[in-house]
């Protein structure tokens, strides 16, 4: 629906108010604006308009210096095609918008004049029609993706965390390497995740009738940015693990349980970032880890064990953040827990 009425809202409007006869690439330009990936489409969409730009430089520069002929349109495309790779840097819809304008422009000299403005024009109306279906042809809300996303983000990493700590306890070093091998599928849940926050945050900053969104989606986009930090410190926590069972070290009981209070605390965040209500059990949770940690500690963990304590407490701080604390407070919190300070318990 939403491509069938930009690309036919931008066939009107370039046709009927701007007088254009036949104006292919307004609606073209709707179109991939409307097909661009979520989250993508003002940074498609300006790549869009500056290839444009670029292709229309390029092919009048160079059309002037060489003429039209079959090898002057090899130039023309190669030359446009090599700038705005230099611009971008990468293939995408600059340099496919560049190369396209100066195969236009240079197999159409001939026979049309003044392409110009009127390709500039086609871009902005059809970019500007795409923009506006995404924003009033909505029906879902941008935060179900998020949420369906976030599940098995939050849901594999708590699992790799829990199997972790049975792993501590069962003294079961097979098990602990199960648990670090499942971190590789908690790095696709975590790509699929921040996708759909892309895709949210363009649709709660468009959209006018989902701007009340917007406060669930920044308590998601907060969590999200401090778990990048906690899913690094929690993999290097399971990787010492499984070196801390190779080498037999004996293993605080507090220590399992405090790896197992980091996995419960990560649901709960889960659950407060749902219902998008703070329900104080993921904060209680992340101190008692990090109290347990700090047990573990004091009861002469050796050199592998004293490695995970660190990272359990740089995860449990990673945590205080994510649901809202400063990195200050969230630092003072665990380390003030850990070390067992009255102003801390």
């Amino acid at each position: 629906m939403q491509a069938g009425l930009a690309t036919a809202g931008a066939w009107i409007i370039a046709t009927d108010f701007l007088g254009r006869n036949a104006p292919v690439f307004a609606p073209a330009a709707a179109l991939a604006t409307i097909a661009s990936a979520t989250g993508q489409r003002t940074r498609q969409t300006v790549e869009l308009l500056i290839g444009v730009g670029l292709g229309i430089t390029v092919a009048d520069a160079l059309l002037y210096l060489v003429g039209s002929g079959a090898w002057q349109i090899a130039v023309v495309v190669s030359g446009s095609v090599a700038l705005a790779l230099l611009v971008a840097g990468r293939s995408g819809a600059l340099v496919s918008q560049a190369g396209a304008t100066a195969t236009l422009f240079a197999t159409l000299s001939g026979s049309q004049r003044s392409l110009e403005l009127p390709r500039i024009l086609d871009a902005a109306v059809g970019a500007s029609m795409g923009f506006l279906a995404v924003a009033l042809l909505l029906p879902f809300d941008p935060l179900r993706g998020v949420r369906r996303a976030a599940r098995p983000f939050f849901t594999d990493l708590a699992a790799a965390i829990h199997t972790t700590g049975q792993a501590l306890a069962a003294g079961d070093r097979d098990l602990a390497v199960r648990a670090l091998d499942s971190f590789n599928a908690v790095a696709a849940d975590a790509k699929r995740f921040d996708e759909a926050l892309r895709g949210a945050e363009e649709m709660v900053s468009i959209a006018p009738w989902w701007r009340h969104r917007r406060s669930r989606y920044q308590q998601y986009r907060a969590a999200a940015d401090q778990l990048r930090a906690f899913t690094t410190n929690v993999r290097v926590m399971a990787r010492r693990v499984v070196t801390l069972l190779e080498y037999h070290e004996p293993v605080p009981p507090s220590l399992h349980q405090a790896v197992t209070a980091l996995g419960d605390a990560l649901t709960y965040l889960h659950g407060d970032c749902t219902t998008g209500r703070a329900s104080g059990r993921t904060r209680q949770s992340v101190l008692e880890a990090a109290r347990l940690a700090g047990q573990a500690d004091r009861a002469q963990a050796r050199e592998f064990g004293e490695t995970v304590v660190v990272q359990i407490r740089s995860a449990a701080s990673d945590l205080l953040r994510a649901t809202g604390a400063s990195p200050q407070d969230a630092n003072r919190l665990v380390r003030e827990t850990a070390t067992g300070d009255e102003n801390g318990r």
